[in-house]
């Protein structure tokens, strides 16, 4: 029976893991950092030290990113779920207001990333300033900003590609 890891150990594996343990998890998730930092508490909490850490963290990061991801497209999924029923239950006038141009951009918001259809939302529909937005999404103005500046550029693309 191996022992259980060292606080030295995971101290030594966090310095020069976690950088690149936290790139692997953002292929699926929007939140890398808890997606690690919850890898290494796990790793901490086992009687036994895994026979690779290295190779079970990475395993453990994905699992929880995909867990993640998962979680965020059920969420997602709801919401829009939530707005497209509240959009019906509306008067019979308003329904036929939604015409093709609207369904239009319903699809193409519905096509961006969730980052980038977040951001649309905050600064289009919901009137935020750039800075409730940053502190909204953890960053900074100007990466709100230029987050913002790429989402219109996605659904340009879009755009020109349906013409």
């Amino acid at each position: 029976m191996t022992q259980p890891i060292t606080a030295n150990e995971i101290a030594e594996l966090l310095d020069r893991h976690a950088n690149p343990l936290r790139l692997f998890a953002s292929q699926w998730s929007n939140s890398p950092d808890d997606c690690v930092q919850e890898a290494f508490v796990q790793l901490a909490g086992q009687a036994e030290t895994p026979d690779n850490p290295i190779a079970w963290l990475y395993q453990v990061v994905r699992r929880r990113a995909l867990n993640d991801l998962r979680g965020s497209k059920r969420r997602i999924n709801r919401e829009q779920s939530v707005a497209r029923a509240e959009s019906k239950a509306n008067d019979p006038a308003e329904r036929m207001l939604l015409n093709e141009e609207q369904q239009q951009i319903q699809n193409m918001l519905d096509d961006l990333p969730a980052e980038s259809r977040e951001i649309i939302v905050l600064r289009i529909w919901s009137g935020l300033t750039w800075k409730e937005i940053g502190d909204l999404t953890g960053c900074s103005t100007s990466a709100a900003q230029r987050r913002f500046v790429a989402a219109l550029e996605l659904m340009k693309e879009s755009l020109n590609q349906n013409v």
